[in-house]
């Protein structure tokens, strides 16, 4: 068939799935389907063929397929899979168990580990085996493969499908967990089996072996996920889909099943390579801090010269795993979360959410509690019909309102209204100047910009609290995810430990191993960078290492990074690099996005002025606007707004 070749990007929230299709021309289609309850590739499909069907293009045009999805992230949350078995070192058994002992509650009597062992790895399945490698790498004792074998045996006959394989310094010497791994599955090859030194090569073993067991928890779920989906999308002449990783760039489905737990976070990476995407050269030099807001959630991102900084911590619930992942953090405050009144009288609104099902009052689906979503209703500050097709019920919202927050507080409905929003923005806005000083960051010198569905709502009275002047809705914030994931670029990353001195023997070493690695293939490039730390300590700071670094170059480069995070460099060079980390990048493939050529949909701003002072909504295809009294905004080329205080220029006539 002739005609332009499409990719689609589908990213999966907790309402909405978002669709993206870009053609080979720079034409650019979106749209927002609702989720269902219990269900996960169903409506991913519908939406595909909604886009299909809507925009006229044939299944033999789309050349490829990319997703994200939020399948992990809620296994990680909810948690209520079957048991995984762990193998361990001889008197290794209890460390999942015994865990940091960190205390997030410091007025907490009692410190309870972070780790739901007794669910998902139990003792009785947890398993001691021989074999010993000593803290420099060097060989103590060999493992046994008859034990393994009759271990294998008892796990698969216990119903058990999934094995993490966490043995002490694997990240110096994995040979062991991969002569293990070997012997599970000949022994019983429909285990799935997880190893430490593939899934976090990196010291500590408390860190390594909870990421490991959490991958193994993963396999099932996600290889079930994608192999149905993957099935049904080749039954309708569709590509195989490409996923979308937590530590940035895009990979064969095939990679996803083989480490599934670098999928946790999958979405707010593609939200902010979204942003990066979407972002003119001239807000790319500068700090950019992305405000997401979804249905039950708010994500706060950062770009630093147009790039998504990334962190190893990620926190999901209560629960902390060390996995590189974009640096966002999420703000229990979406459309969904509940306006409540306490016994002080005190408006609080969240952390508990409706969701997506039953949802907020106005979407009578059940939901009878106030939310976020039914003060905004009642504001005039959402259309009556969502783009997702979700129509809203003014009524409902009113008597939800009235109930929960008007008469308990003593006053008119639309008061109540305004101070539920007043809540979410505030609290947004602590959270955002909270981020930029955790990075040695200003506010006032940083552009904010709206994404997400709800992003738009919000931006211009976050950005005023928490001091940002500028404020930009780019083009496609409604589906930036989505938009997103066809801006990422197929990426690979190698990291191999090591504990050497940023001295002049070490970067001997350190220039070896790295020369070790495979030459990149044509067509891709490496980004290479350290992870150092001083002496004793226990977080490293990443730092890029270019090709033309030399040692004052480099130990320049920590020393500067580590007083941007830190504050204060100490008077000591006992430095110690303990990583070494190469991403394998190549380019964006095509179809794909590229803001600069991309052509602005037409109907994007349909009856919005090109600019204007506010109060005033203005409804987007996939986002709403408020511009509160005192801004003004103008509608750029590339089909973004940009938004002001009024006086910080003159309106435009």
């Amino acid at each position: 068939m002739t005609g332009p070749r499409w990719a689609i990007g589908i990213d999966m929230g907790g309402t909405f799935i978002d669709v993206v299709a870009c053609s080979s021309d720079g034409a650019l289609r979106s749209l927002k389907h609702p989720r269902e309850a219990g269900h996960l590739v169903q409506p991913i499909l519908q939406a595909v063929q909604r886009m299909l069907d809507e925009t006229g293009i044939a299944a033999s045009q789309v050349a490829r397929i990319v997703h994200g999805s939020t399948v992990v992230t809620n296994l990680l949350l909810e948690q209520t899979d079957g048991p995984i078995a762990v193998l361990t070192n001889n008197g290794m058994r209890d460390i999942l168990a015994l865990a940091r002992q960190d205390r997030r509650d410091l007025y907490s009597a009692a410190v309870v580990p972070p780790t739901p062992e007794r669910r998902l790895f139990p003792a009785d399945l947890r398993f001691e085996i021989a074999g010993r490698v000593d803290a420099h790498g060097n060989e103590i004792e060999a493992p046994d493969r008859d034990q393994v074998t009759a271990l294998a045996r008892g796990i698969a006959k216990a119903g058990v499908r999934s094995v993490a394989v966490c043995l002490l310094f694997s990240h110096l010497r994995p040979v062991h967990e991969q002569q293990v791994r070997a012997w599970l599955l000949a022994a019983e090859p429909g285990l799935m089996v997880s190893l430490s030194s593939e899934v976090d090569p990196k010291p500590r073993e408390f860190e390594r072996f909870l990421a490991t067991a959490f991958d193994a928890y993963s396999k099932p779920m996600v290889q079930q996920y994608l192999h149905t989906l993957g099935t049904a999308l080749a039954e309708r002449h569709l590509p195989p889909p490409a996923l979308m990783r937590s530590e940035g760039g895009i990979a064969p489905w095939q990679d996803a099943v083989a480490r599934p737990i670098g999928l946790a976070m999958s979405g707010p990476c593609a939200a902010l390579q979204g942003v990066a995407a979407s972002l003119p050269a001239s807000d790319a030099a500068q700090v950019v801090m992305s405000i997401d807001v979804g249905g039950t959630s708010t994500d706060i991102g950062i770009l630093e010269s147009g790039r998504p900084l990334f962190t190893d911590t990620l926190l999901c619930g209560d629960l902390t795993l060390r996995l590189r992942c974009a640096d966002v953090e999420s703000l229990s405050i979406g459309g969904g979360s509940l306006a409540t009144v306490n016994a002080g009288g005190g408006l609080r609104l969240g952390p508990l959410s409706q969701g997506a099902w039953p949802g907020p009052a106005a979407y009578g689906l059940g939901g009878t509690h106030a939310t976020l979503t039914d003060a905004l209703l009642l504001l005039g500050r959402l259309p009556p019909r969502l783009s997702g097709g979700v129509m809203l019920d003014r009524g409902l919202a009113e008597a939800a309102v009235l109930r929960d927050v008007a008469q308990p507080l003593g006053i008119t409905v639309a008061d109540a209204a305004q101070a539920i929003v007043a809540t979410a923005a505030t609290a947004m806005a602590e959270s955002v100047k909270m981020r930029a000083f955790q990075r040695d960051i200003h506010p006032a010198d940083c552009l904010l910009v709206a994404a997400g569905g709800g992003g738009a709502q919000h931006v211009a009275e976050v950005a005023e609290l928490a001091g940002v002047a500028r404020v930009r809705v780019i083009a496609n914030a409604g589906v930036v995810a989505a938009l997103g994931l066809l801006a990422s670029m197929p990426t690979r990353t190698v990291e191999k430990a090591c504990a050497l001195p940023l001295a002049a023997d070490g970067m001997t070493v350190l220039t070896a191993m790295r020369n070790e690695f495979p030459t990149a293939p044509e067509g891709e490039s490496v980004r290479w960078s350290v992870e150092v730390l001083l002496q004793g300590q226990g977080s490293p700071v990443e730092v890029d290492w270019l090709p033309d670094d030399d040692l004052p170059t480099l130990q320049a480069r920590f020393a500067a990074r580590y007083e941007a995070l830190r504050g204060q460099m100490p008077a000591r060079s006992d430095a110690v690099v303990n990583l070494l980390r190469g991403v394998l990048e190549q380019a964006v493939p095509q179809p794909g996005i590229d803001a600069h050529h991309l052509r602005p949909d037409p109907a994007l701003w349909a009856g919005c002025a090109p600019e204007g002072q506010g109060p005033q909504t203005l409804f987007a295809a996939t986002t709403t606007v408020w511009v509160p009294a005192g801004w003004q905004w103008v509608q750029e080329a590339d089909g973004s707004l940009l938004l002001s205080h009024i006086g910080a220029q003159e309106v435009r006539a």
